[in-house]
Protein backbone atom coordinates (compact mmCIF):
# COMPACT_ATOMS: atom_id res chain seq x y z
CA UNK A 1 0.00 0.00 0.00
CA UNK A 2 2.81 2.39 0.94
CA UNK A 3 4.67 1.49 -2.28
CA UNK A 4 1.59 2.36 -4.37
CA UNK A 5 1.33 5.70 -2.59
CA UNK A 6 5.02 6.49 -3.15
CA UNK A 7 4.76 5.47 -6.79
CA UNK A 8 1.71 7.73 -7.31
CA UNK A 9 3.44 10.65 -5.59
CA UNK A 10 6.53 10.11 -7.76
CA UNK A 11 4.45 10.04 -10.95
CA UNK A 12 2.61 13.17 -9.85
CA UNK A 13 5.90 15.00 -9.19
CA UNK A 14 7.26 13.97 -12.61
CA UNK A 15 4.06 15.11 -14.36
CA UNK A 16 4.09 18.45 -12.53
CA UNK A 17 7.71 18.99 -13.58
CA UNK A 18 6.84 18.21 -17.21
CA UNK A 19 3.96 20.66 -17.12
CA UNK A 20 6.20 23.31 -15.57
CA UNK A 21 8.86 22.76 -18.26
CA UNK A 22 6.29 22.95 -21.04
CA UNK A 23 4.86 26.17 -19.62
CA UNK A 24 8.34 27.67 -19.28
CA UNK A 25 9.23 26.74 -22.88
CA UNK A 26 5.98 28.24 -24.15
CA UNK A 27 6.66 31.49 -22.31
CA UNK A 28 10.20 31.68 -23.72
CA UNK A 29 8.87 31.15 -27.24
CA UNK A 30 6.21 33.81 -26.78
CA UNK A 31 8.68 36.28 -25.31
CA UNK A 32 10.86 36.13 -28.42
CA UNK A 33 9.30 38.74 -30.70
CA UNK A 34 8.66 37.84 -34.31
CA UNK A 35 10.53 39.99 -36.76
CA UNK A 36 8.39 42.72 -38.22
CA UNK A 37 7.48 41.66 -41.76
CA UNK A 38 7.99 45.19 -43.06
CA UNK A 39 11.54 45.04 -41.73
CA UNK A 40 12.03 41.63 -43.34
CA UNK A 41 10.73 42.97 -46.67
CA UNK A 42 12.99 46.01 -46.55
CA UNK A 43 16.01 43.85 -45.76
CA UNK A 44 15.05 41.40 -48.52
CA UNK A 45 14.68 44.18 -51.09
CA UNK A 46 17.97 45.86 -50.15
CA UNK A 47 19.83 42.53 -50.24
CA UNK A 48 18.20 41.69 -53.59
CA UNK A 49 19.24 45.00 -55.11
CA UNK A 50 22.81 44.45 -53.85
CA UNK A 51 22.98 40.88 -55.22
CA UNK A 52 23.21 39.50 -51.68
CA UNK A 53 21.43 36.30 -52.62
CA UNK A 54 21.94 34.53 -49.28
CA UNK A 55 20.20 37.27 -47.28
CA UNK A 56 17.53 37.99 -49.87
CA UNK A 57 16.72 34.27 -50.29
CA UNK A 58 16.38 33.84 -46.53
CA UNK A 59 14.10 36.87 -46.17
CA UNK A 60 11.91 36.15 -49.19
CA UNK A 61 11.57 32.63 -47.80
CA UNK A 62 10.24 34.11 -44.56
CA UNK A 63 7.86 36.35 -46.47
CA UNK A 64 6.55 33.44 -48.56
CA UNK A 65 5.94 31.44 -45.41
CA UNK A 66 4.13 34.30 -43.67
CA UNK A 67 2.37 35.79 -46.72
CA UNK A 68 2.09 32.99 -49.29
CA UNK A 69 -0.54 34.84 -51.33
CA UNK A 70 1.96 37.53 -52.44
CA UNK A 71 3.08 36.66 -55.98
CA UNK A 72 5.92 39.19 -55.97
CA UNK A 73 7.84 37.30 -53.26
CA UNK A 74 7.64 34.03 -55.21
CA UNK A 75 8.82 35.90 -58.31
CA UNK A 76 11.78 37.50 -56.54
CA UNK A 77 12.83 34.16 -55.07
CA UNK A 78 12.57 32.66 -58.58
CA UNK A 79 14.92 35.35 -59.86
CA UNK A 80 17.37 34.59 -57.07
CA UNK A 81 17.25 30.90 -58.00
CA UNK A 82 17.99 31.71 -61.65
CA UNK A 83 20.95 33.84 -60.62
CA UNK A 84 22.25 31.02 -58.43
CA UNK A 85 21.82 28.39 -61.17
CA UNK A 86 18.83 26.56 -59.71
CA UNK A 87 16.75 26.79 -62.84
CA UNK A 88 14.27 23.98 -62.27
CA UNK A 89 13.46 25.33 -58.80
CA UNK A 90 13.10 28.82 -60.29
CA UNK A 91 10.49 27.53 -62.73
CA UNK A 92 8.53 26.10 -59.80
CA UNK A 93 8.63 29.45 -58.02
CA UNK A 94 7.52 31.35 -61.12
CA UNK A 95 4.62 28.89 -61.40
CA UNK A 96 3.67 29.69 -57.81
CA UNK A 97 3.75 33.40 -58.67
CA UNK A 98 1.42 33.02 -61.66
CA UNK A 99 -0.92 30.77 -59.70
CA UNK A 100 -1.36 33.64 -57.28
CA UNK A 101 -1.53 36.28 -60.01
CA UNK A 102 -2.24 34.88 -63.50
CA UNK A 103 -1.71 38.36 -65.00
CA UNK A 104 1.86 38.60 -63.68
CA UNK A 105 3.51 39.03 -67.10
CA UNK A 106 7.08 39.27 -65.75
CA UNK A 107 6.74 35.88 -64.04
CA UNK A 108 5.36 34.26 -67.20
CA UNK A 109 8.13 35.85 -69.26
CA UNK A 110 10.97 34.86 -66.92
CA UNK A 111 9.65 31.32 -66.64
CA UNK A 112 9.53 31.09 -70.44
CA UNK A 113 13.10 32.38 -70.83
CA UNK A 114 14.41 29.83 -68.33
CA UNK A 115 12.51 27.06 -70.11
CA UNK A 116 13.85 28.20 -73.48
CA UNK A 117 17.38 28.16 -72.10
CA UNK A 118 16.83 24.63 -70.84
CA UNK A 119 15.54 23.63 -74.26
CA UNK A 120 18.54 25.25 -75.94
CA UNK A 121 20.84 23.33 -73.64
CA UNK A 122 19.10 20.05 -74.52
CA UNK A 123 19.25 20.79 -78.23
CA UNK A 124 22.92 21.67 -77.98
CA UNK A 125 23.60 18.36 -76.25
CA UNK A 126 21.57 16.60 -78.93
CA UNK A 127 23.76 18.11 -81.65
CA UNK A 128 26.90 16.92 -79.87
CA UNK A 129 25.74 13.32 -79.65
CA UNK A 130 23.53 12.87 -82.71
CA UNK A 131 24.86 11.83 -86.10
CA UNK A 132 24.69 14.72 -88.56
CA UNK A 133 22.98 12.40 -91.06
CA UNK A 134 20.05 11.88 -88.70
CA UNK A 135 17.01 13.84 -90.00
CA UNK A 136 16.41 15.26 -86.53
CA UNK A 137 19.90 16.75 -86.43
CA UNK A 138 19.04 19.51 -88.92
CA UNK A 139 15.66 20.13 -87.24
CA UNK A 140 17.39 20.40 -83.87
CA UNK A 141 20.03 22.76 -85.29
CA UNK A 142 17.35 24.99 -86.82
CA UNK A 143 15.34 25.03 -83.60
CA UNK A 144 18.44 25.85 -81.56
CA UNK A 145 19.25 28.82 -83.81
CA UNK A 146 15.68 30.09 -83.52
CA UNK A 147 15.74 29.81 -79.72
CA UNK A 148 19.11 31.57 -79.59
CA UNK A 149 17.71 34.45 -81.64
CA UNK A 150 14.71 34.74 -79.30
CA UNK A 151 16.84 34.66 -76.16
CA UNK A 152 19.35 37.18 -77.51
CA UNK A 153 16.58 39.75 -78.07
CA UNK A 154 15.31 39.57 -74.47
Amino acid sequence: MLNKFITRVFILVVLLNLVACTTANTKNTEEQPKRDLIEVLEEANIAYENDDFVTSEKNYGILIKELPEEAEYWFRLGNIYVRTNRHQDAIGLYREAVLRNPQFAKAWYNMSIVQLKQTAFSLNEMLIYTDKKDPLYSKGATMLEQIKSIISTK
